[in-house]
């Protein structure tokens, strides 16, 4: 059983500035700070536009937890994502956009969850219950619901969030899990370990859709999300061999 010791704060930047600041403050002043390893901006490269805004509080270090900066080595965040873990020292860790589209004040409440259960992803979800969602279209949902469904239905749990990374992972689960297909999709970060078996908890999370363009998803991405999740779900299932969870 994992012991919940810190969290790690793992803010993916690539084009935001202001909003990267912004992130990093909420989560400094409404986190408890003994709960909190250290924050490591996690940037596309040193030259993108997040990097000088990162090397800067880098420097400066105004918050209540450290900050540092790290450099994806692989292209595009899909492989970038598993480098993750080895930049990690501490029992747990956050995967968070510095967009502000999902809520940084829903962190605290995740930190709750896993001290309690410290074996579980927890995850904070837009799409749970009582969780509110601004300009979020309707194409966007109906897309995301049929996405999640055929991954709820493939992987035999239940979840509303399952293609998100806005998630609290024990770090020794996620090294546990040998990422080492160089074809791997950032899905599998979350469908290797449900496959296995591991507890997912989610809370509810308001979403607000940003319109200063500093948010990249856009929706014809969904048709290829879609399929990639659905082949990322199967291949995980039948290597797990696990029966479907009693729905």
């Amino acid at each position: 059983m994992s012991v919940f010791e810190k969290l790690t704060l793992v803010c993916l930047a690539s084009t935001e500035q202001s909003s990267l600041v912004r992130t990093l403050e909420l989560l400094s002043d409404n986190c408890p700070p003994e709960d909190i390893e250290e924050a490591v901006v996690f940037l596309l490269s040193d030259t993108c536009p997040s990097a000088p805004t990162a090397r800067e509080l880098e420097r400066t270090q105004p918050f209540r937890f450290p900050v540092r900066v790290e450099l994806q080595q692989t292209k595009g965040l899909s492989n970038a994502i598993f480098e993750i873990p080895q930049y990690v020292n501490s029992s747990h860790f956050l995967i968070i956009a510095s967009d502000l589209e999902m809520d940084p004040l829903s962190v605290p409440d995740l930190i709750k969850i896993a001290k309690s259960r410290p074996d579980a992803i927890v995850c904070a979800s837009k799409f749970k219950k009582g969780a509110k969602r601004s300009s979020y279209g309707f194409l966007h949902l109906v897309c995301n619901r049929a996405v999640n469904l055929a991954v709820e239905l493939l992987l035999g749990r239940r979840g509303t969030e399952l293609i998100s990374t806005f998630q609290i992972y024990p770090t020794a689960l996620c090294r546990e899990m040998g990422f080492d297909d160089p074809e791997r999709a950032i899905c599998e970060f979350t469908f290797r370990p449900l496959a296995r078996g591991a507890e997912y908890i989610e809370i509810p999370s308001d979403y607000v859709r940003r319109s200063d363009g500093e948010s990249n998803y856009k929706l014809r991405n969904y048709v290829d999300l879609g399929l990639t999740c659905v082949k990322s779900a199967v291949a995980e299932r039948r290597s797990a061999g696990r029966q479907p969870f009693a729905r």
